[in-house]
């Protein structure tokens, strides 16, 4: 198996259960190609273009992603297994008006090879119509949005955004937009990243949704690039395309640790103002998982104890991974609304341990017991 030698950094950086989850990927997608004699990677790059309306859309096109699809249907679901679960991701990519039949199929064919499948995080568009269909809906997050047209956050409630771009501002940052993601660049975004990676608060390298890759089909993307008065590179910015909206994912936001404040509040604002400016229409900072924003457009009363028990579970991590920080960070921006997204399963009463169990090991490849054992290895390091 080829690795790519842009690509051994991550791994280096992931540790060993990050390595052994991207050669599993990897073999994964070169046995799949052997055996169809053809890579699904074009396929799916075809159907975001057309039908991508989820944020994720383009992000889960990653090595050895499995493709499910209908001959008579133009669309595809793509999904990764866990178990018992088929756990895709988000909403199929297909036409408004094939979405719930799509959907159904996939479901199907779950059914039929003894597998549930399941949806997150699925927007509160695709849920109204699944709920219609059958599906039930456990609230899982929220996204906040952006009306780049009429976005033009003032008074109290911007004004720790308004100190963050101040701060960055004085220490001489400015924020340029990078046209061609070139060697160069990638290196230097490769040294930030695994500066940024060894502060965060989390222990696990996250997966599958969370992978980070801000070069991963770098030719449909935008980034920004933060430098100081030195020419350094101290902050970057991917940001994916969500074409069914007329929008974009403001997916990877990053700083070196020892940078000047207001990096991060910085890049996000230059973004939005440089894509309003292109004629995009929103943007969105994606998913704040267990954020409880956002309006309740689906009944979601199916699973009360699931839901009780995710919200549950997520306290107790929140010593390794703060949601609560990530939402109040997103908030400040000032966002035109908030989405709410949501895990979609089948009716029946076994389903919800499985899909959490599913989401968690989706999140965490190496479930709970390993987050908290890393924690305790950073700590002892730190001592």
């Amino acid at each position: 198996m080829h690795i790519p030698v842009r690509d051994l950094w991550w791994l280096a950086v992931g540790g060993a259960s990050y390595g052994a989850r991207y050669a599993r990927l990897r073999w994964r997608a070169i046995a799949a190609t052997r055996r169809s004699f053809e890579d699904p990677t074009g396929e799916l790059l075809r159907l975001q273009a057309l039908y991508g309306y989820n944020a994720h859309s383009l992000v889960s096109i990653t090595p050895g992603a499995r493709l499910w699809s209908s001959p008579s249907i133009d669309g595809a679901i793509i999904y990764s297994e866990f178990g018992h679960v088929w756990l895709a991701v988000g909403d199929p990519l297909t036409d408004d008006e094939d979405l719930c039949e799509l959907a159904r199929q996939f479901v199907n064919a779950a059914r039929k090879k003894r597998r549930i499948a399941a949806f997150v995080p699925a927007t509160a568009r695709f849920a109204c119509e699944a709920v219609k269909s059958g599906l039930s809906a456990v609230k899982v997050g929220a996204a906040p949005y952006f009306d780049l047209q009429a976005w033009s956050p003032r008074g109290d409630r911007a004004k720790k955004m308004r100190s963050g771009i101040n701060q960055a501002h004085r220490a001489g940052v400015s924020v340029e937009i990078v046209d061609t993601a070139d060697e160069g660049i990638r290196d230097e975004t490769a040294t930030l990243c695994k500066s940024w990676l060894k502060t965060r608060r989390a222990a696990a390298s996250f997966g599958w949704l969370f992978i980070l890759d801000p070069f991963q089909h770098a030719e449909h993307k935008r980034f920004f690039a933060a430098r100081d008065g030195c020419g350094r590179l101290v902050g970057f910015l991917a940001a994916s395309p969500i074409p069914a909206r007329d929008g974009w994912y403001l997916e990877d936001i990053l700083r070196l640790p020892n940078a000047p404040p207001g990096i991060a509040d910085l890049l996000v604002v230059e973004a939005l103002t440089k894509l309003t400016v292109e004629g995009a229409k929103i943007a969105t900072l994606g998913t704040s998982p267990l954020a409880k924003d956002g309006d309740e457009v689906v009944t979601a009363s199916d699973y009360p104890l699931s839901e009780r028990m995710i919200y549950m579970t997520a306290s107790r991590l929140g010593r390794f991974y703060n949601f609560e920080g990530l939402r109040r960070f997103k908030s400040k921006f000032v966002p035109s609304w908030w989405e709410s997204e949501y895990v979609l399963v089948p009716h029946g009463a076994t389903v919800p341990p499985r899909v959490t169990y599913a989401i968690i090991r989706a999140i965490l490849p190496g479930g709970i017991a390993q987050l908290i054992t890393r924690q305790i290895a950073r700590t002892l390091q730190v001592r």
